[in-house]
């Protein structure tokens, strides 16, 4: 835990005009952080852009219905960014996952601030603010709210709702505490409305994207009587099945659901040809050193890296550094 709060409350004050910014292939607490963290700052008078390297996922764009969240991918230059005297960097802290953000971040390093829940960390800044203990992002966002005096609107309840379910699993994780429902209690009243967040989520799947889950459980492999579970995705059965890139999304999740899983691996292919991969443990393996490995990381129950191509070569490495990960927790003898 590094939460420095009188520290972190003095820079937003101090600051005036901020920019956002999390990962790429941004998920519900990177997204939901972001809009839940530019409503709190608007309240106390700040000027807020929210500006990713990549543009918003399709399967995510009802998470910002004010089209808010903008991108370098479509319409903003890095120069545009050079008023700022603030920037935030929410839910990661890798250069590797900033993409094309990373490079106007390096221009601007005095003013970049980190505000995550994640272990693993580079040198993106001075100024970290990370509780690892945290279940989401969007809860450490939602704290910071509760700090600055900033009443709970459903403009900043929505998103911060979204981000803390879905870090949680659906509040399932083993990170879940009796506060984690408390809070979540707190947004619904201020509006956030569980119906349709869950139905956003987990009620709008096409047909392709059916097509690809059943592609990747049939062709999954498991070893070690039943308790380590591998899949993949290549490019050719995403096109084959006319799914989307985003269509990969919480696909390793589906494979914790084989009875016996303890710990699960997926390799996907991505269209520059390198191979993302993430990592799932509900057993005594830790996925974030298991990560590091590849110069990623996470948490201990989930992680991932991207490796360079070809997929074969990337897949056998990972499959060794699985079993050997899993190996190393079995008792000696």
């Amino acid at each position: 835990m590094r939460l420095d709060w009188a520290s972190l409350l003095d820079i937003l004050r101090g600051s005036e005009r901020v920019v956002l910014t999390s990962h790429v292939r941004p998920d519900c607490d990177a997204l939901g952080s972001e809009l839940g963290l530019a409503g709190i700052l608007e309240a106390i008078g700040k000027h807020v852009r929210i500006v990713n390297a990549q543009a918003t996922p399709a399967t995510l764009k009802w998470i910002d219905p004010d089209g808010r969240i903008e991108s370098l991918a479509e319409r903003v230059r890095p120069g545009d960014l050079a008023d700022r005297d603030l920037a935030i960097v929410l839910d990661t802290s890798a250069w590797a996952q900033l993409g094309a953000m990373g490079e106007v971040l390096k221009g601007m390093r005095e003013r970049v601030l980190v505000i995550d829940h994640h272990v693993s960390e580079d040198d993106l800044s001075d100024r970290w603010f990370k509780d690892t203990s945290a279940e989401a992002t969007a809860r450490i966002v939602y704290e910071i709210g509760l700090r600055l005096r900033v009443p709970l609107t459903e403009r900043i309840a929505t998103p911060l709702y979204a981000g803390l379910s879905t870090d949680t699993g659906g509040f399932r994780f083993p990170s879940v505490s009796g506060e984690s429902f408390r809070i979540a209690g707190r947004l619904v009243d201020a509006g956030a409305s569980p119906t349709a967040v869950y139905r956003e989520l987990f009620e709008q799947d096409s047909l392709a994207r059916l097509n690809l889950v059943g592609r990747t459980l049939a062709g999954a492999t498991t070893t070690r009587e039943g308790r380590v579970i591998t899949s993949q995705v290549l490019q050719r059965d995403i096109k084959e099945v006319g799914a989307l890139p985003s269509d990969t999304e919480d696909l390793i999740n589906l494979t914790l659901a084989v009875k016996g899983t303890e710990l699960a691996a997926i390799a996907i292919e991505q269209p520059d040809g390198r191979i993302k991969v993430s990592f799932r443990s509900r057993g005594p393996v830790d996925c974030n050193q298991l990560a590091a490995r590849f110069g990623g990381g996470g948490h201990k129950a989930a992680a991932g890296a991207i490796l360079p191509g070809p997929f074969a070569a990337a897949k056998a490495q990972v499959d060794a550094a699985v079993d050997e990960a899993w190996l190393a927790t079995r008792p000696a003898g």
